[in-house]
């Protein structure tokens, strides 16, 4: 059976607009037909189609497979697959239909959809061209608002390495500080080498507010003090802001697991592909995201924490000769046989807490006389069952050696776990 679906679907040719229509109709009918109770049987069966569909993404790769060559469904594919938050998104009407195109110079851009809320946005977008649209892969993207560079981080991604004609993704954006929707006009700039396409559009649809609960919980995990001031929940994430002990004798580097839990003991994780967390554990205070539950109506919420990366301040960072090439620091846990220094770069081997965990090990560096490098690269690969290999280079121009190099992450953790209960009443 998937293979026939995926046959025709492969096989369909359906212009966006006639495919937005249609899911609008279909979503419209959801709406309107659970307000009449006489006719509960569409809504029932439009509701179990939606489901359904969501259920055979999840279960099936050669479905998702298939239903992502539909025009206009290939990036929902990927939210879907990525976080189920997007389910009760979709399963609710809450994603804005755009449509917005520009066609320039033999490329066509569209804004196919945007999902918004006061956290950031998701915008959902396609490129299309009858030239081969690798030779763009280095493109950029910008987003401005109302004329101005959006603020907030916005994130992307680019083109794969081979021939291909049409492109779909998404751009994700996230405000630390709150978006602000008074002046609700966008555009989106596509800057292809010389080229750059704008798409302006504007959004209509009403913003659902951020439901805040304050906690103000103070846990303790293995002797580390820190504090979950509140729990922040939107349509397209959930935040939860932590603040760490300043007298603590570790320093925290991340909290790994985070997990929300309702009463039926269902977790709702970090966001996995996206933005996961804004601000910096050296500020002491810093948002975790995981997936939304905005949609729904728990009857009790409990956030779990485990996992959490620490290492005995004194011992969280490297000191490296760059000029001589040699480690003048190193913590008792790094083993020094496989720490390579070169005139711009170090390279470290290191065993992982599991072989599909890739973090950069290393962050801020900082030169003898306290001058703050700027980092020019970084990477992180498997190189073999047992080790990955993490290398950062440096713009090393008018520093003095030795630099102190911060670790970002690695893979040692505080002894234990704290969870909290999260006071549901508005």
């Amino acid at each position: 059976m998937d293979d026939k679906l995926k046959k025709y679907l492969e096989e369909l040719n359906t212009p966006h607009e006639a495919l937005a229509q249609a899911r609008e109709r279909a979503l419209r009918i959801k709406r309107t037909e659970q307000k009449r109770r006489k006719r509960w049987t569409v809504s029932l069966i439009t509701a179990a189609a939606i489901c359904l569909f969501i259920l055979s993404i999840r279960v099936s790769p050669t479905i998702a497979y298939a239903v992502a060559k539909v025009p206009g469904l290939q990036t929902i594919v990927e939210l879907i697959t990525h976080n189920k938050g997007f389910e009760d998104v979709l399963e609710h009407g809450y994603n804005e239909k755009i449509y917005a195109t520009t066609e320039q110079e033999g490329i066509k851009a569209v804004i196919e959809e945007v999902i918004a809320d006061e956290t950031g946005m998701f915008i959902m977008y396609r490129l299309s061209s009858e030239q081969d649209l690798q030779k763009y892969k280095d493109m950029q993207i910008e987003v401005f608002q109302n004329g101005e560079l959006v603020k907030a981080a916005v994130t992307y991604s680019n083109f794969i390495n081979e021939e291909i004609y049409e492109f779909a993704n998404t751009i994700e954006i996230a405000s630390s500080e709150g978006m602000d929707y008074s002046q609700p006009n966008f555009e989106v700039h596509f800057i292809l080498k010389d080229e750059t396409i704008r798409v302006p559009f504007t959004l209509k649809n009403k913003i659902k507010k951020t439901k805040v609960y304050t906690l103000n919980e103070q846990l303790e995990i293995d002797g580390q003090r820190f504090t979950v001031n509140e729990v922040q929940i939107s349509p397209l994430r959930v935040g939860i802001e932590i603040t760490i002990d300043p007298t603590n004798d570790q320093r925290i580097l991340s909290f790994n697991s985070l997990e929300l839990l309702d009463e039926n003991n269902e977790v709702w994780g970090k966001v996995s592909n996206g933005i996961s967390g804004m601000g910096s554990m050296d500020e002491q205070t810093m948002t975790h995201y995981l997936q939304s539950n905005y949609f729904r109506e728990p009857k009790s919420l409990t956030l779990k924490i485990a996992e959490v990366e620490a290492l005995p301040k004194g011992q969280d960072y490297i000191e490296v000769d760059f000029e001589k090439q040699q480690v003048v620091f190193a913590p008792d846990f790094i083993d020094l046989s496989k720490v390579e220094v070169y005139p711009m770069q170090v390279r470290v081997q290191y065993k992982p807490a599991n072989m599909s965990h890739y973090r950069q090990l290393f962050g801020e560096a900082v030169d003898a006389t306290g001058k703050v490098l700027g980092e020019k690269s970084s990477s992180v690969s498997g190189i073999d069952e047992k080790y990955h290999e993490a290398t950062v280079s440096y713009d090393l121009e008018k520093y003095q050696n030795p630099i102190k190099i911060y670790f970002y992450s690695y893979p040692k953790y505080l002894n234990g776990t704290a969870e909290v209960t999260i006071p549901l009443q508005d």
